[in-house]
């Protein structure tokens, strides 16, 4: 099975079942899953770094790529290497939903005015394929009554679980859920579940063509935390 992606540099497509030392493309970082890492789901070693970088860059652009590129990554890791089903899958994205869309749209509001001639093609295309199946489970979630304060409890939740992320995990930790969000969640998993393609299947997502050299080369250049991830590279 292939999993390709875009996550930000030009992307590695590579077979997820190859093992341990895959290299493979989700969101917009190159992601590279050490050998340590029991990608079965049995064991997660004790080593490795902590928190997604570039989360907080005083460059409010970086900070939100770093983001929404940190979210894709993990989602995209889980699903290759997590050993989760449709539905675990869909649970991450509903919960992820929220800070996800929040990203996307503060990417497009900090644009810089130096690659201002790739705006578009990267909100229309790149990231917006990824920021328009967010909102689809955000719409879910409001439909289901949750509240902004619940959405806010939501991208608080998510930013803690970015903050914490060890780099040698496959799934990312979520820490426990207030009941009523729980509810929604268990809810609203199901419905999007059932209502979209899974999440390394769908064509939309498939962003390996769109050429922005100007946005990569920018973002290794301005946003360092990002490019220490991989941000940037040419594959």
């Amino acid at each position: 099975m292939l999993l390709c992606g875009a996550l930000l540099s030009l992307v590695a497509c590579a077979d997820v079942t190859a093992g341990p030392t895959t290299t493979t493309s989700v969101g917009t970082v190159l992601t590279t899953i050490p050998a340590s890492v029991d990608t079965a789901g049995d064991s997660v070693p004790e080593t490795g770094s902590v928190g997604v970088p570039g989360l907080d860059d005083p460059d409010a652009f970086c900070a939100a790529w770093a983001v929404y590129g940190g979210t894709l990554q993990a989602i995209g890791v889980a699903q290759a290497f997590g050993g989760l089903s449709s539905l675990e899958v869909a649970r991450l994205e509903v919960v992820a939903s929220a800070a996800l869309v929040a990203s996307v749209d503060a990417v497009g509001r900090h644009w810089p005015a130096d690659i201002l001639g790739d705006q578009s093609v990267v909100l229309t295309n790149l990231v917006g394929p990824y920021g328009r199946r967010a909102q689809k489970a955000l719409t879910m979630l409001t439909d289901a009554g949750a509240t902004e304060l619940q959405l806010q409890q939501f991208r608080q939740l998510w930013d803690d679980a970015l903050r914490s992320r060890r780099a040698d995990e496959p799934v990312i930790t979520l820490a426990p859920l207030p009941s009523e969000l729980e509810d929604l969640v268990k809810v609203v998993a199901a419905q999007f579940d059932a209502a979209v393609t899974p999440f390394a299947d769908d064509p939309s997502l498939n962003v390996d063509s769109v050429e922005v050299p100007r946005t990569y080369t920018y973002l290794a250049e301005h946003c360092p935390d990002l490019a220490s991830s991989g941000l940037g590279d040419a594959v």
